[in-house]
């Protein structure tokens, strides 16, 4: 199928990937074993379902070994944990930096370093204040960015939220997400994965992007979790970022359309895990075809198995 007018025909979702270098690169075409290998731009491995907690309360034991060879077994081979706090970015280089991934028993990891928009609150109660929060999370970004074997690749997840403003005001948002442009991005030369929730929010990430594209690492990066209209989409692109899709992209029948008409070489694929699953109940159910054996409760939890409703990079 064709893609948008002016744009390149739409290429096999499956075969679009990120290299360890700059994660958002295209090109993963190669089998290997028989399998296609795919890239998890982003999950959230050190959420606490993996740890078997459920909204505060212990339901089954820790299975995150179980699930990161299930996502290598899948043809999984490169994950990227994602992170939206000083706090969760430290955990994130540590996790990576000390998960082997030889012998199948995970995908290689990497991370990312930045503040989410619901959480920017905390560059203001940072008791040495923004600037202090931003030196520590450059810092950390630099750490891990060094070496030989660079684990964190990515300036994220940041953005905008206007569709939860009850956990931090608009302008607070503002403020903080262009001091991550400038003062992070910039300065570590990284890609951006970058989150966007309502029209509006699109409309001012993409006022606030424009004018930096230029100092920015090329590709850019990548707008994660994309549900939004196709014209936006396509203003991402034309700026020269990605649009990543997860099952929250493939909810309704009209996100599918977007879907059908982006670049397929603009197209990197994610889980959000343990987010963002495709549901029975989405348009985009009916094209899935992966079937794994799970547990319908996470106190029904058996080693081996899924547990229904919390997505993994498989």
């Amino acid at each position: 199928a064709g893609g948008p007018q002016g744009a390149p025909p739409v290429a096999p979702a499956l075969l679009v990937g990120a290299s360890a270098s700059a994660v958002l690169c295209v090109g993963v075409a190669s089998v290997v074993e028989g399998r296609t290998p795919l890239i998890d731009i982003g999950a959230n491995m050190l959420d606490s379902m993996f740890r078997g907690i459920y909204r505060d309360k212990p339901r089954h034991e820790a299975d995150l070994p179980a699930v990161l060879r299930r996502a290598a077994a899948a043809g999984v081979v490169r994950c990227m944990v994602t992170a939206g706090s000083l706090e969760e970015a430290r955990e994130a280089l540590e996790f990576c930096r000390s998960t082997p991934s030889a012998g199948g028993a995970a995908p290689e990891l990497l991370s990312t370093v930045g503040v989410h928009p619901t959480r920017c609150g905390e560059f203001d109660a940072h008791p040495g204040g923004p600037e202090a929060y931003l030196a520590e999370l450059l810092a950390l970004g630099q750490q891990g960015a060094a070496g030989e074997r660079p684990f964190c690749v990515a300036v994220g997840e940041c953005g905008l939220d206007y569709d939860r403003l009850e956990f931090c005001p608009r302008d607070v948002q503002l403020r903080h997400f262009e001091r991550q442009l400038d003062g992070l991005a910039k300065q570590l030369g990284l890609p951006l994965f970058l989150h966007c929730r309502t029209e509006e929010a699109t409309r001012d990430l993409l006022g606030l992007l424009e004018p930096r594209v230029p100092e920015f690492a090329s590709p850019p990066g990548v707008v994660h979790s994309f549900d939004g209209r196709l014209e936006d989409a396509l203003a991402f692109i034309r700026l020269g970022f990605y649009i990543g899709l997860n099952g929250c992209s493939l909810r309704t029948a009209e996100n599918l359309e977007v879907v059908r008409q982006l670049p397929g070489d603009r197209i990197l694929l994610e889980t959000d895990a343990p987010w963002c699953g495709i549901k029975a109940t989405h348009a985009g159910h009916k094209f899935v075809a992966s079937k794994w054996e799970d547990v319908k409760k996470p106190e029904k939890w058996e080693e081996g198995k899924c547990v229904k409703d919390r997505s993994e990079p498989c």
